[in-house]
């Protein structure tokens, strides 16, 4: 009998909290974009608070039933208030801008008017045609520069193999100025000396050539 009584309690006060919750916010019944600051507030207390829990019921369930909308839609005026602000239901009463549209235009908004290219146009339903067009016309210089994409990194695999030519590389540039030394010190026979440009020369051929197989200049 205590578990009934428990019960019974709680689910009466869940049906208070969310009476409050709806005599904050009248009319749910309408899109993102077009309810008030309030709404979208009280939309969020009542997910964030669990009303729907308290009735016994579903957020999916919950929004349909009494809201008015799908959850989703209730969803993403949440996502649109906590993005933007209270600012965005305000500005977007009278003018129908889209979220991403409104990302663009916010810094440009000031006192309940879009300031741009000169021109100081106030949101609202007199002027919307006039915003509509003056956003697609601006749209260009309103998107924020691209940055550059970054080169791709070299796979671990590739890195480690041109790092080991690397080393090959000074090993053999070092064994070529001992070869050097030992010519300079010691008397060599012609066919030595035959051997040594031949070998020299090649190389420099070989590495010329992968050069402009890759497109390097050498």
């Amino acid at each position: 009998m205590k578990k009934v009584t428990t019960r019974t309690a709680s689910a009466d006060s869940g049906s208070i909290e969310f009476g409050k919750v709806m005599g904050q916010s009248l009319a749910f019944g309408t899109i993102a974009g077009r309810c008030s600051a309030a709404q979208a507030a009280a939309m969020r207390q009542a997910r964030n608070d669990k009303i729907h829990a308290s009735l016994g019921m579903k957020w999916r369930e919950f929004c349909p039933q009494h809201l008015k909308m799908s959850g989703a839609q209730a969803d993403l005026i949440i996502r649109l208030l906590e993005e933007f602000g209270p600012d965005y239901f305000e500005h977007t009463q009278s003018v129908r801008i889209s979220a991403g549209t409104y990302r663009l235009v916010a810094p440009h908004i000031k006192d309940k008017a879009l300031h741009i290219d000169g021109e100081t146009l106030e949101l609202n339903s007199a002027n919307v045609q006039k915003v509509a067009e003056s956003v697609r016309d601006s749209r260009k210089a309103l998107m924020p520069p691209a940055e550059p994409e970054p080169e791709p990194a070299p796979a671990p695999a590739a890195l480690d193999r041109l790092r080991a030519l690397g080393r090959h590389t000074t090993e053999i540039v070092a064994e070529f100025r001992a070869v050097s030394q030992l010519r300079r010190e010691t008397e060599v026979s012609p066919v030595w000396e035959s051997e040594l440009r031949g070998t020299l020369i090649s190389l420099c051929c070989d590495l010329k050539r992968v050069g402009m197989e890759m497109g390097l200049v050498l």
